[in-house]
């Protein structure tokens, strides 16, 4: 089989290689078709909705104190360590 790539594409690929993302072309195709395979028909909205609702039941009462701060100032804290 053969397969056209534009540049973008082989762009992308040789750096899942270099960065040890993956070993191979192969294994890159392997991965992506893995996902693609993955991704089909997993979605459900049934089990979407009924997670949405569960988070809103568990944010119930639950309050965020943040002493004056914002999140932005409380997110930089965390960055300083």
């Amino acid at each position: 089989m053969s397969i056209n790539l534009t540049p973008e594409q082989r762009n992308v690929i040789e750096q899942a290689i270099q960065s040890g993302l993956v070993r191979s072309v192969d294994e890159f195709i392997d991965s992506a078709i893995g996902a693609l395979s993955h991704r089909r028909g997993e979605f459900h909205k049934a089990k979407a909705r009924l997670a949405g609702e569960r988070i809103r039941e568990l944010r119930k009462g639950v309050r965020l104190d943040l002493k004056g701060e914002s999140l932005r100032e409380l997110a930089h804290v965390g960055h300083k360590y």
